[in-house]
């Protein structure tokens, strides 16, 4: 009895452990709210070159508006990396 309680302990942390680990790129953890912030920044750094990804800053509302990270610390890499490009 006591390994089901053990398995279904692992199971519940398991469950709510995921959606943090969705919210990670690159070194970064970001915030559910902030998320869409990040896709649409990372849809941007879509299809430039590296240097013009380099030099791509995003917009300033979008900046102001995000919490838990600053979008311009995340690089394309970041974005593909975390298979959102």
């Amino acid at each position: 009895m006591k390994l089901n309680a053990l398995l279904a302990s692992f199971a519940i942390v398991a469950g709510l452990a995921a959606p943090a680990m969705a919210n990670t790129i690159g070194t970064v953890t970001v915030s559910d709210a902030d998320w869409s912030y990040v896709t649409d920044y990372c849809d941007a750094l879509d299809g430039l070159s590296v240097s013009d990804a380099f030099d791509f800053t995003p917009s300033a509302t979008a900046e102001l508006s995000t919490s838990s990270v600053q979008l311009s610390s995340i690089t394309q890499s970041d974005c593909q990396k975390a298979g959102l490009i």
